[in-house]
């Protein structure tokens, strides 16, 4: 998930192999890399690489499934809609571990106890992967990733197997990868956003590997299923970055902004309330957030590829519909004639505040700050019509 400062310059220069099989030595070494997480949201995460070494053919380099670019056409939306290509590089391992050196990210390595014929078919397997007609796959976050991709590499080619001898976390998917972001509040907050559901199962042992701390805590327990040996030798630490305090900052992160949105909406919907003329230029603001945030859910729970974007729940208090009422309240002449969607709003909110606790998808605590917002300004529109109604038929 790193070397994307330098990685026109990096990923297709020293493919050691010229793409070409070639014979390992008997001195040759294949392992497991493990990065600790970076400071940009792509690498939040870590990163997990395979490095094969053969001192006797001066060869040393790492393979890495975690290339992207930023710059290839439409990335950001083919990102968004889960069809986000990344691709196996190859290069030296002196420029791999350099790279994050420099990006202050330690790097862990596992030598794997393979039989000679094993080291073989994985570094065959890497060059062919490596080619440019079969380099590019398909990204996905939580099932097929640079992390899951060394798992199965490694896996794959141990004849007889191997098995996962420790026990699995017991998370969900969400909190496996809240552990990793919870102290950076608008990421949170995002993520919590667009991903649903499907990431509030408990994930297995296998799928927890989608993060590469997981690969590394998992293989350095897992044993060959023919001499019940170690996969992995104890790990070694190839660079220790110096330790970085990541502190909690509170100020203008999700929950004091809308907090204090809530608080302005309170204030002035409570005025307006009193004086029974709800001005209409905040109802279109809010309903337009409102429907806006529900369309943009719905493109995601319909379009995206990425397994975990549906069921979202999140659309039980974003509802489009809502952008289609701010639209309408924009005529003046048009008001009367749709203010009941006010009531109807209203009762919809109160709907899911009482049935979240049974909803099977977990709600940022901030989200029900911002459907309080959204539910204050319907309540007050819905108590004045029912006055209205009131006093009619008297």
């Amino acid at each position: 998930m790193n070397l994307l400062k330098r990685l026109l310059v990096v990923v297709f220069v020293a493919l050691a192999f010229d793409g070409l099989a070639f014979q390992l030595s008997p001195k040759a070494t294949v392992s497991i890399i493990t990065c600790s997480p970076g400071n940009e949201m792509y690498s939040v995460y870590g990163h997990s690489a395979i490095r094969v070494k053969d001192p006797q053919l001066n060869y040393d380099v790492a393979f890495n499934y975690g290339i992207f670019d930023f710059s290839s056409p439409n990335f950001l939306y083919r990102f968004c809609a889960g069809q986000t290509d990344y691709l196996l590089g190859a290069y030296r391992f002196d420029v791999f571990l350099n790279e994050y050196r420099q990006d202050k990210r330690s790097v862990f390595e596992q030598e794997l106890n393979l039989t000679a014929q094993e080291k073989q078919a994985v570094v065959d397997f890497l060059v062919w992967n490596a080619q440019p007609e079969n380099r590019v796959y398909r990204y996905n976050f939580f099932f097929d990733n640079c992390a899951t991709r060394v798992r199965d590499v490694i896996a794959d080619n141990v004849n007889g197997g191997i098995t996962y001898t420790d026990s699995a976390s017991h998370k969900t998917l969400r909190t496996l990868i809240k552990d990793y972001h919870h102290k950076i509040r608008w990421l949170n907050f995002g993520i919590d956003f667009l991903v649903a559901a499907e990431s509030d199962r408990e994930a297995t042992l296998e799928e927890e590997m989608f993060l590469p701390d997981y690969v590394m805590q998992h293989f350095a327990t897992a044993k060959r299923n023919d001499n019940g040996q170690n996969i992995a030798q104890p790990v070694q630490i190839l660079y220790q970055a110096p330790e970085q305090t990541q502190q909690l900052t509170w100020l203008w992160g999700p929950l004091v902004v809308f907090s204090l949105l809530l608080l302005v909406v309170a204030y002035f919907t409570w005025k307006q309330f009193k004086n029974k003329k709800m001005k209409p230029a905040l109802d279109i603001v809010l309903y337009g957030i409102n429907g806006l945030g529900g369309l943009l859910l719905t493109w995601f729970t319909i379009y995206s590829e990425h397994p975990a974007m549906s069921p979202n729940y999140n659309l039980m208090w974003l509802v489009p519909l809502s952008l289609l009422f701010a639209i309408v309240y924009l005529r003046k002449k048009w008001r009367p004639a749709v203010r009941y969607y006010h009531f109807v709003f209203a009762v919809w909110m109160i709907i899911f505040f009482v049935s979240s606790p049974f909803i099977s998808q977990k709600f940022h605590p901030v989200f029900f700050i911002m459907a309080a917002t959204f539910f204050i300004r319907a309540l007050a529109h819905s108590l004045l019509i029912l006055k209205s109604l009131k006093a009619a038929r008297k």
